[in-house]
């Protein structure tokens, strides 16, 4: 019986275009707005609270960006140093008259009072100097770190291509360039070459410069670290290939990949500071998951990880619950500032005490 019904209603569907249209229609309206009709009521007591624990820096509509997101943070001079990706509109509204708009913007450029993380100044950076016009590229995910004398940026360097009147990516580089902050200038530098295959997407990967050496910490799981052979070129040779134990490799049991979110930091006499995250997919789309690492300093391997994730997504705000992504962090005094992409619009930031990560941290 149930087989004929439904026959009868494929038929019928069949035979009727423009009955087939609205259903179809209506399919996409559900699948479009029921994550989020979903995701505001299961993210409301833990919005709460992360509204009562972090503070926005940047939103939608600074400069008429749609989107501000994903900042790397350096100390400077007393300051912090804040370089995120601005959107003229955010990925979700890139469709329709707005499609050529997607992942189009320019990098963000703010300078922040240390204790009150308030806006001193801000700029946009107009101008990306000396990147090679070959390619339809799109800059984003930026990271700030110190190399002798220079504030780099490293990012991902994002392809796009026009499929079937649609901009989609069709592969990512990481990449390097250089920061003046005074002459508010973004220079490309390089694309960094490693001894071994790449994928066609690339990116997560964070530096370290440490004894005239400049390190790079290319994944997880296995763990892979390289370091600076020649300058000139920017290749790098692996020093670090080795599998870890599943507290770094799957740290939240979802079964999914683990990548690095921040570029190391001091944090005592011994250790670096990084964060690592993991996604799990649910109903509204991808979670974030993160962990505080600490790398020792001589051997360069991770030797604590937080027991549990010290930040998830579903307090962030912006359209669905799940986007918080920790793009960098800085330590000032007794407490490390965590710096936020939330809902791929917003920049935020949540401080914690040392004393209180302290308490989290086991051995790997």
């Amino acid at each position: 019986m149930l087989k004929k019904i439904q026959n009868a209603l494929i038929f019928r569907l069949n035979k009727s275009a423009t009955l087939k249209n609205k259903l179809l229609q209506l399919m996409d309206l559900f699948y479009q707005y029921a994550p989020v009709f979903v995701g505001y009521f299961r993210r409301n007591p833990a919005y709460i609270k992360h509204v009562i624990n972090s503070k926005v820096i940047a939103k939608p509509g600074l400069f008429s960006y749609g989107a501000v997101f994903n900042p790397g943070a350096l100390l400077a001079n007393g300051e912090i140093l804040l370089l995120a990706n601005a959107q003229k509109v955010p990925w979700f509204k890139a469709k329709g008259k707005n499609k050529d708009l997607y992942m189009q913007g320019n990098p963000l450029l703010m300078r922040l009072n240390q204790k009150s993380e308030e806006i001193i100044d801000q700029n946009i950076i107009t101008k990306i100097i000396d990147l090679t016009q070959d390619q339809d590229y799109a800059i984003e995910d930026f990271r700030l770190f110190q190399w002798k004398d220079q504030k780099m940026i490293n990012h991902s360097l994002v392809i796009r291509n026009k499929i079937d009147g649609f901009i989609n990516q069709s592969g990512s580089f990481s990449a390097l360039s250089i920061l003046d902050e005074i002459e508010k200038t973004f220079t490309f530098c390089a694309i960094p070459q490693v001894d071994f295959p790449l994928q066609d997407f690339e990116k997560n990967w964070v530096y370290k410069e440490t004894e005239n050496q400049l390190l790079l910490f290319y994944s997880v799981s296995p763990y892979k670290v390289l370091t600076l052979d020649h300058e000139k070129s920017f290749s790098f040779k692996t020093i670090i290939d080795q599998h870890l134990s599943s507290k770094m490799n799957d740290p939240g049991g979802f079964g999914t990949r683990v990548s690095f979110s921040t570029n190391p930091i001091d944090y005592d006499e011994n250790h670096w500071l990084t964060v690592i995250h993991q996604i799990q997919h649910r109903f509204t789309g991808r979670c974030y998951f993160h962990w505080a690492v600490l790398i020792d300093k001589t051997s360069f391997l991770p030797m604590k990880i937080s027991s549990k994730s010290i930040f998830s997504g579903m307090g962030a705000r912006g359209r669905v619950p799940g986007i918080r992504y920790i793009s960098s962090i800085v330590k000032a005094e007794n407490e490390i500032l965590f710096f936020a992409g939330e809902g791929d619009v917003y920049v935020s930031v949540t401080k914690k005490k040392i004393t209180e990560l302290q308490t989290l941290f086991v051995n790997l």
